[in-house]
């Protein structure tokens, strides 16, 4: 029997521990599904079949999420950087799974996430760590990068945002503050080393459209990648909103979307590696400017606003709501600059994806490159813009 299925299966029995010797009393079988977009895991969908008649309740699939780094992040970075990456998968797995023990299924008001069978750590190496959850798979299908969100989509995601942050200001137990904290079990992932590996990948936007971007453009925002820049923002939104949790990885490969919804119904959001204690707005930044086309984004922004604040104020039944609109519309521009660091990263990312074949077909790589592109000028522009404001 090989390791990964050894693995697998002992998550499994770990999800059931109801159901003594669960391997000798349900037959199973895996499905890898492909992901070249997935960068941390491997997934698997296991099918489930009871033996002999066995009278016991049990999904008739599970979805598992083994977390290890993907061949895409491999193959763009030297041998001496492969153990700094496994470093970070025992940190980001550590966070997921803190997250789902923190949050319960079905405990937040319209903010959707899988219900979670059982979580593991990543403790050394293969073999250890994954999350055993409820397969959607049928029920679900995921948006491209291009073109990107639909309109009823992006306010689904600000109702979702407005369910969750509400959640957490009327929450007395603040304990998870303590582990989502940046620095938090001695890690820190928006680090030094971060910020200066995702401002020299924007670099590559400069050839794509020299016109534009030239020598000195991506240069002269570098005041936006800047450590202590970033963390001063930070803090003064965590100052004016104290325990609001980010996502932080909010893109289209994270959004499942219910199949022939009539009102684009949002199913879940997953992949919570990267949460973070930040900013009110950052998953709203990260929203517009990675998954809408520039146009849209700067034609609809303070739609979308109105909408998310709408939706929060819907919450506080007393009509003492804690957040003037005035104040949301402050914390988006005073973070926009900072947030929009890992949407300049993840753009020059799936440029290179869809050049290399990786993601997409050969027919549209060419204008998804260009899109995606204009959807950085946007963000330049708005961060140069933005720059008396976010310091």
């Amino acid at each position: 029997m090989s390791s990964r299925l050894e693995h697998t299966l002992r998550l499994l029995e770990s999800s059931f521990p109801e159901i003594p010797n669960f391997n000798q009393k349900v037959s199973t079988t895996f499905e890898k599904l492909d992901n070249a977009k997935s960068f941390w895991s491997d997934i698997y969908v296991a099918h489930l079949q009871k033996l002999n008649g066995i009278d016991i309740e049990l999904p008739d699939t599970v979805f598992i999420k083994v977390p290890i780094i993907s061949k895409n992040v491999l193959k763009r970075v030297d041998k001496d950087r492969q153990h700094e990456l496994q470093e970070k998968l025992v940190y980001f797995s550590m966070k997921e799974n803190l997250f789902y023990k923190h949050f319960p299924h079905n405990t937040i008001l319209n903010f959707p996430f899988p219900k979670v069978y059982y979580t593991e750590d990543v403790l050394s190496g293969d073999g250890t760590g994954g999350i055993v959850a409820e397969n959607l798979s049928d029920q679900i299908y995921e948006v491209e990068h291009v073109p990107g969100l639909n309109h009823e989509q992006v306010l689904r995601l600000m109702e979702a945002f407005a369910g969750f942050h509400s959640h957490l200001m009327k929450r007395e137990d603040k304990s998870y503050v303590m582990d989502f904290e940046e620095g938090a079990n001695g890690k820190e992932q928006w680090g030094v080393e971060m910020q200066k590996r995702m401002f020299d990948e924007i670099h590559n936007f400069e050839p794509l459209d020299p016109d534009f971007f030239g020598t000195d453009r991506i240069s002269n925002i570098k005041w936006s990648f800047d450590y202590h820049n970033k963390n001063q923002a930070q803090q003064r939104a965590i100052s004016a909103f104290p325990g609001i949790i980010c996502h932080g990885d909010m893109n289209v490969t994270n959004m499942l979307w219910k199949k022939d919804s009539q009102n684009n119904e949002l199913i879940a959001i997953i992949d919570f590696q990267m949460v973070f204690i930040g900013s009110i707005a950052f998953d709203i930044v990260r929203v517009l400017t990675l998954s809408l086309s520039r146009e849209d984004r700067r034609s609809k922004t303070k739609e979308y606003l109105q909408h998310y604040y709408k939706s929060f104020c819907g919450f506080f039944e007393d009509g003492k709501v804690p957040m003037t609109f005035e104040q949301l519309s402050n914390q988006y521009k005073l973070i926009f600059s900072f947030a929009t660091n890992f949407s300049l990263f993840g753009i020059s990312i799936y440029i290179r994806m869809y050049k290399e074949g990786l993601i997409g077909t050969a027919d549209d790589a060419t204008a998804n490159c260009e899109e995606l592109l204009d959807r950085a000028r946007g963000i330049v522009e708005d961060i140069e813009a933005l720059e008396n404001i976010s310091v």
